[in-house]
């Protein structure tokens, strides 16, 4: 790819991958750090891209997997930074929702969390998910009680803990 095409993909794409970014990992300097690396893989994965999908929709994807990378990759350095800190001192963290959130996601298999982002972050329906991974309906139903299942064990209700 000569660097015309690189920068006509990055003009004609970067806002995307920047919202998508934004969206996923809630934080303005890592999403543009994450376009970043999203463009570079882009630009070196280019020669093997078959066109069975849009290019609209391979750079949502790629995005998407090294938004859940970076956030599994947080949970595990806050986790090695805790353990190595005496009990006394607490590690500072965000009082956000967005903090149980990522912690589900980095728990969970890319598979669940991926089909979960894309239903009730994204809004897409079954279908679009389907078609957007290569699987089937059944497998984004199942994917999606999975997680659901996975998310009520441990997600407990303010309001039930203290009733």
């Amino acid at each position: 790819m000569d660097q015309a095409s690189m920068e006509a993909l990055y003009r004609t794409y970067g806002s995307m991958v920047l919202r998508r970014a934004r969206t996923l990992l809630g934080d303005e300097h890592a999403a543009q750090d994450m376009v970043q690396e999203v463009f570079m893989k882009a630009i070196r994965a280019f020669p093997s891209f078959r066109g069975e999908s849009s290019l609209t929709t391979w750079l949502y994807q790629v995005t998407t997997n090294h938004c859940l990378n970076a956030i599994r990759d947080g949970a595990r350095r806050r986790r090695a930074l805790e353990r190595r800190m005496p009990a006394h001192e607490p590690v500072a963290e965000s009082v956000e929702d967005r903090v149980g959130v990522d912690e589900l996601l980095q728990q969970l298999p890319r598979e669940l969390a991926e089909v979960a982002i894309y239903y009730y972050v994204d809004q897409m329906n079954q279908d679009e998910i389907a078609t957007l991974l290569g699987i089937s309906e059944r497998t984004v139903r199942n994917r999606l009680r999975d997680f659901r299942d996975k998310a009520r064990g441990r997600l407990v209700d303010p309001e039930e803990a203290a009733g």
